[in-house]
């Protein structure tokens, strides 16, 4: 079933009511129609105004090129994430929402944690759907078989309280005259289909364990070889770190500068926890006292080259990881990010500093966060916070100059600072614009710009 040239809906749809769509994702599924590709969302079609999960498409096989260039006109970027089977991840940020978005676009459908049980359901699944308003979806009752088979052997067999009504759904809508009836029948033994529905449909979902160990264990048996191959193959590919397409050993360095405390600790934290590859937070400055500067004190000159030693090692840490294609937080004091020429240092840290830049690579974007008072820059030397304020307009000259930074203003909300560095650092790989301002607001619309921010 095509998608009619003239824009309308098709007259053998389903007439159930069009659920909400995230703008984003519906340019996802426009995107995915206008290109001619047979796809199908394979489950979760309640739940795509704020997904709390991934949004499962199945596409034709042969076509996983093409819809990596399709999504990425629509602002998806691919993250590379081996030992998945045929799956495939794209994301996207919503700072407006502050909402990430997940695409897992598969070919084939398989089952198990690690993929190791494929079938050839993919060709009739896509065969046999049927459109609803923007949505392709599975003919009902193989949405229901499927939505069944992911929980019996995706999940174990283990119905959470929240999904105990999805799973009585699907075996009420589910018949044992499907194909995919017919599939379990022939994979695992003559009426267990019939078995799983009288299971489900007597409200029984606590007792799913059973009967999904089994069936796990008969499809195991069908392909030993391969199935144990395949789980261990795939084990053994998760080990590797996800990086973004098109990056491969490079990662993203993102210099940090600001205030100690709680709003730049949230901040790489948070910011670390929500980026959708590894991160690794860095320190690049010249450390204070710590537990081997005793000894070092008594050697001419020790403690200032123990802490040069550590300066040169977190930068030659900050290598590893980008390298490694992972999102690497240096943290930086804001005279060497802001002005690494400028007078003032001792010529040991200035030293340290500079082979500390010539080991680091350099970031890719630049976050200041500037905290009114002068406790940002230039800490714990004796100056009165009149005076480091009196300094702050000069620091903040030198951040505009410099190309790839952004000042924040940490007296905004710590959820608003969030979502303007989540933006600005996801813009590194999307190639996008921050939508909001430095300063945590949204840029004002002008006539010029016709609405556009």
């Amino acid at each position: 079933m095509e998608v009619p040239s003239n824009g309308q809906t098709d007259p053998g749809e389903w007439n159930g009511e069009q659920p909400d769509i995230h703008p984003w994702i519906a340019r996802a599924f426009r995107a995915l129609d206008g290109s001619g590709l047979p796809w199908v969302l394979l489950r979760g079609e309640d739940d795509l105004v704020r997904p709390r999960g991934d949004v499962d498409i199945l596409v034709g096989d042969g076509q996983m090129q093409r819809v990596d260039a399709l999504l990425a006109g629509v602002g998806f970027r691919r993250v590379l994430a081996p030992g998945h089977g045929s799956h495939r991840f794209y994301f996207s940020y919503d700072a407006a929402e502050d909402l990430w978005l997940k695409l897992d676009v598969v070919s084939e459908i398989s089952f198990g944690p690690y993929q190791q049980w494929p079938t050839s359901l993919a060709q009739g699944c896509l065969k046999r759907r049927i459109r609803n308003g923007l949505l392709w979806l599975p003919a009902t009752a193989e949405q229901a078989w499927l939505q069944l088979l992911h929980t019996m052997l995706d999940k174990g067999g283990a119905v959470r309280p929240e999904r105990v009504e999805t799973v009585r759904v699907a075996g009420a809508l589910a018949s044992t005259d499907d194909a995919i009836a017919a599939y379990v029948d022939r994979q695992v033994g003559p009426g267990t289909a019939a078995q799983l529905l009288k299971l489900v449909r007597s409200g029984r979902v606590e007792e799913f364990r059973g009967p999904a160990l089994r069936m796990a264990s008969a499809l195991t048996r069908d392909a030993p070889l391969r199935t144990r191959i395949t789980a261990g193959r795939n084990r053994v590919f998760r080990l590797i770190s996800p990086t973004f397409q098109g990056r491969l050993g490079r990662g993203i360095v993102v210099g940090v500068v600001g205030p100690e405390g709680a709003v730049k600790t949230t901040l790489l934290r948070r910011l670390g926890e929500s980026f959708p590859v590894p991160s690794r937070c860095v320190y690049l400055g010249m450390r204070g006292p710590g537990r081997g500067d005793g000894w070092l004190a008594r050697i001419p000159g020790g403690r200032l080259g123990g802490k040069m030693v550590g300066q040169i090692c977190g930068a030659a840490a900050a290598r590893y990881h980008y390298r490694r294609g992972r999102l690497v937080l240096v943290v930086q004091p804001a005279n060497d990010a802001l002005q690494p020429g400028a007078a003032g240092p001792a010529a040991g840290r200035r030293t340290g500093t500079a082979l500390a830049a010539a080991v680091a690579h350099q970031p890719d974007a630049l976050l200041v966060l500037d905290d009114p008072g002068g406790v940002m820059f230039e800490p714990n030397v004796g100056h009165r916070p009149e005076v480091l304020e009196e300094r702050r307009p000069a620091h903040l000259e030198a951040a505009k100059r410099r190309p790839n930074t952004w000042v924040i203003d940490v007296a905004q909300s710590q959820a608003l600072i969030q979502r303007v560095a989540t933006e600005i650092v996801w813009g590194l790989v999307a190639g996008s614009a921050p939508t909001l301002a430095a300063s945590g607001r949204p840029e004002p619309e002008t006539p010029e710009s016709g609405g556009q921010r």
